[in-house]
């Protein structure tokens, strides 16, 4: 199970007991956020079905947050503090972050060594330069009615340095 998934349902059924019914009724995946689940977490109808019945009974939807809380009250006293709190919330960023950097590596790999080199992280793909988003017509120059259009769009034409700022890399 995702550990998002963990977060979303304490959040949802543990402290708010609230979050069950719309999850259930609309089959999942639904995001929902609070105390102990944060924003984008997501919360699936087969997460409750531990008997995969096609069915959540009030008894699984009870199972599954004395379990989850059991998870999160790692000294295992009936109450969780926010040092559990912080712990549980770091424990699943860290296992997000390793799953994103893992499929990063799978995916940018080219030698298939279960690592990436520079020139591998180099060749990957790169957002658009400032300075490419501002040459609207591709010709490699910024005239000045690129440059007037593209602050007009940000609303920062004449502001602390101008668009040349934002080139060099000043905050306007």
């Amino acid at each position: 199970m995702h550990s998002e998934l963990k977060a979303l349902l304490i959040a949802s059924v543990t402290v708010m007991g609230l979050g069950v019914v719309p999850a259930l009724a609309k089959g999942g995946p639904m995001g929902m956020g609070g105390p102990m689940g944060g924003p984008g977490m997501m919360l699936k109808f087969e997460d409750f079905d531990a008997d995969k019945d096609g069915k959540v009974t009030e008894a699984e939807v009870e199972a599954f947050k004395a379990a989850q809380f059991a998870k999160i009250d790692a000294n295992s006293d009936g109450k969780v503090t926010a040092e559990e709190l912080v712990a549980f919330h770091e424990a699943q960023e860290a296992a997000r972050k390793t799953e994103m950097a893992g499929k990063m590596i799978e995916r940018m790999d080219t030698d298939a060594d279960g690592a990436l080199t520079a020139e591998e992280l180099a060749a990957g793909p790169q957002p658009k330069s400032l300075f490419e988003r501002l040459d609207a017509d591709g010709d490699g120059a910024v005239s000045k009615a690129e440059a007037d259009a593209a602050m007009d769009h940000h609303g920062k034409r004449g502001e602390r340095g101008g668009w040349m700022r934002g080139m060099m890399g000043g905050d306007n």
